[in-house]
């Protein structure tokens, strides 16, 4: 039997895909030996502090830790260490290297880009699809957090996997598909709990297949006892095993009693409206906003697309409106994608199919690809001042406590913000968080418990306006490389 030649646009079709992931994977690589010493240094420091702990202490991905609160161990109720895990197998395997750090979340990202792909694929177009991959790539918001050294992209890989895995078990009817979307959504719920909202349009899908009957049917049942129990015992039981209070039962505590009042509150508003543009620019929200209003002209076909984009809408509106951090906004992420790039895409389909298809399609050529420049130049303003900063007064203070003190020793930052502590590498805790009416008492209280070393920011400290801590740091303590900026003091 003779084989079928692969046709030439076949293979340009794939050239062109290999193309446009490469390019994706390249606007990522520019500063990937940088520390996690610059934007958002709390919650990347945090995390490789967490895979250094895997490494040097107890590599058990059941037992996150932390560096502050006291000496190790430190636990903590945060999401299933999966990157932090796999960071901690490449230090292992090559040493301390940050660009080693970073290739984890760029490698999940590119896993939640094919996704997108896919779903794009399904959904609409193989030329809205490609669309989608450039979209999704070049968002600011993407971009930055794609490769930060941060859970954000493996719970993006896992969402979009799930979401894509129930829709395949949707068209074709395997059960095993379901049961692998069942694993996606376990596991990006155990990455973060906000991409539980990626049930509602799995439960619209299903009404539309099966309507009501859908209550009996065994599998979707297993598909909810093994999507949502993981993570539910996960967390409970990571609860009772948490030392560091600090980031321990968030959502009960912070999240859910603001939630009803979050979307009337003048801060939720003033965040959205500053940080949604820097997140996935004005170009690239006004073509989400024209997709989704084309996509819900045409709501039958595109039913699972909308009900997505509402269930996300509703994550933004009860969770991020609460906790507001920008790298929240991760989970509507693919959508402004997906839908940015559907309404280029029916645009340029409408030109072609035009009487006056040549002209048109040109017109449509020229205004994508000035689309996709004016979003090019608007993330580039975005992510350019921020990537490649680096916080040099944090190394180089730590690089100080690195002279003076061992790995075991315990020290006290005189910042809030844990990263000089995790610049450190040494487990510790930091000023103003136990007592912070009293410093000087608080300070004692460490001494007692076997700090060794107080380590200011450049002479700076948390909660000491008056100066009455830094005198008694001067009066009491000797002070080290007392004749530069970057001194510390020796407890002990």
């Amino acid at each position: 039997m003779k084989s079928v030649p692969v046709s030439v646009r076949t293979l340009l079709r794939a050239a062109m895909l290999v193309g446009l992931f490469a390019l994706v994977f390249a606007v990522r690589l520019p500063y990937l030996s940088d520390s996690p010493y610059g934007y958002d240094s709390w919650r990347q420091s945090d995390t490789e502090a967490m895979a250094r702990n895997f490494a040097e202490h107890r590599f058990n991905v059941w037992f996150p830790q932390l560096n502050y609160q006291g000496p190790m161990p430190n636990y903590a109720q945060l999401e299933l260490q999966i990157t932090t895990g796999l960071i901690a197998v490449l230090y292992e395997l090559f040493g301390y290297h940050y660009a080693l750090a970073r290739l984890v979340p760029i490698s999940f990202f590119m896993g939640s880009a094919l996704f997108v792909y896919r779903i794009a694929l399904r959904h609409f177009s193989p030329f809205v699809a490609g669309l989608s991959v450039v979209l999704y790539g070049l968002l600011p918001l993407n971009v930055l957090y794609s490769r930060a050294i941060m859970p954000e992209s493996a719970a993006l890989f896992f969402y979009t996997g799930a979401f894509y895995w129930f829709g395949e078990w949707i068209a074709r009817g395997k059960r095993s598909l379901l049961f692998v979307s069942a694993l996606f959504t376990a596991l990006a719920v155990c990455e973060k709990v906000p991409a539980v909202f990626v049930g509602i349009p799995m439960i619209v899908m299903v009404l539309v297949k099966y309507g009501w009957r859908a209550a009996l049917r065994w599998e979707l049942w297993a598909f909810v006892a093994l999507a949502l129990l993981p993570p539910y015992t996960y967390y409970r039981w990571l609860g009772t095993v948490a030392e560091s209070a600090f980031v321990s039962g968030i959502a009960s505590k912070h999240i859910l009693p603001a939630m009803a009042s979050a979307t009337h509150a003048k801060e939720a508003w003033a965040f959205f409206a500053s940080e949604l543009p820097k997140a996935f620019t004005w170009c690239g929200l006004a073509l989400f906003l024209l997709g989704l209003a084309m996509a819900l002209f045409r709501l039958r076909s595109h039913l699972a697309i909308c009900a997505w984009t509402f269930a996300m809408l509703v994550e933004l509106a009860t969770i991020v409106a609460v906790i507001r951090f920008n790298y929240y906004l991760v989970f509507i992420g693919p959508l402004v994608a997906l839908l940015g790039a559907y309404a280029l895409g029916k645009l340029f389909e409408r030109a072609w199919t035009s009487g006056r298809a040549r002209k048109l399609h040109k017109a449509a050529a020229v205004g994508i690809v000035a689309a996709i420049s004016v979003l090019t130049f608007e993330s580039f303003a975005t992510v350019a001042p921020v990537i490649g900063l680096q916080n040099e007064e944090v190394i180089r203070q730590a690089a100080v406590v690195g002279r003076y003190s061992a790995s075991d020793d315990l020290i006290v930052t005189g910042t809030d913000d844990p990263s000089l502590l995790n610049a450190s590498h040494r487990a510790g805790w930091r000023v103003t968080n136990s007592n912070p009416e009293d410093p000087i008492a608080e300070l004692d209280y460490f001494v007692r418990e076997g700090a060794a070393y107080f380590v200011p920011l450049k002479g700076y400290i948390d909660g000491d306006p008056e100066g009455r801590l830094k005198m008694y740091l001067n009066e009491r303590f000797v002070k080290l490389e007392a004749d530069t900026e970057y001194y510390i003091y020796k407890l002990r």
